[in-house]
């Protein structure tokens, strides 16, 4: 059995670059356009694993959360994480004997659900120490929040540009030469 040795040396990429060099700019400019709008899916999908471990969210929480675009004409993508402070009731919120429970968030002893007449529903928690304006005897309450997905980006921008920057550098440049074979094959037809 043999096996097969790739070998690959600086004279290689140079005659790759060359080849690059000679071809019309307009499949330059095509090519790379398809890689960007491609590289900017693949780092929406980084950023959402990404803050979906850093949150404890499942991944489709985040991700119908954020949207990504290419510009073509600005040369320049965009991954934005939109969101406030996500309310426990949205994460499976559960009332039990101590409390409430929410899933991959744990308990939160002394809390409670609760509908307003506006209709909106939350967990929530009496303040100790307080009272209400409207009834002195009684201790205000607060609604509790999970996690903030966009504020979590916010706090720690070097891990996710880490990400971005990790993505760049193992995959655009393949990706790119990728498109560039596929036009190229394309107008041979």
């Amino acid at each position: 059995m043999t096996t097969g040795l790739l070998h690959i040396d600086d004279r290689d990429w140079v005659q790759v670059r060359r080849a690059i060099e000679r071809l019309p700019g307009e499949i330059k400019t095509k090519a790379m356009s398809r890689a960007m709008r491609r590289m900017t899916q693949m780092a929406r999908t980084a950023i959402v694993d990404s803050n979906a471990k850093q949150v404890k969210l499942p991944k489709e929480v985040i991700g119908s959360l954020t949207t990504a675009a290419f510009n073509a004409g600005g040369n320049t993508s965009k991954v934005v994480v939109e969101s406030g402070w996500i309310p426990l009731r949205r994460l499976g919120a559960v009332q039990d004997a101590s409390g409430v429970y929410v899933n991959l968030r744990g308990s939160y002893r002394h809390a409670f659900i609760a509908a307003f007449k506006s209709g909106h529903v939350g967990v929530l928690r009496r303040i100790p120490g307080t009272s209400m304006l409207s009834n002195p005897r009684k201790e205000q309450i607060r609604e509790l929040f999970g996690p903030n997905p966009a504020h979590a980006i916010t706090n720690n921008p070097d891990v996710y540009l880490e990400v971005i920057a990790g993505l760049i550098e193992d995959r655009l440049y393949p990706r790119y030469v990728h498109e560039l074979d596929f036009i190229i094959s394309r107008a041979g037809r």
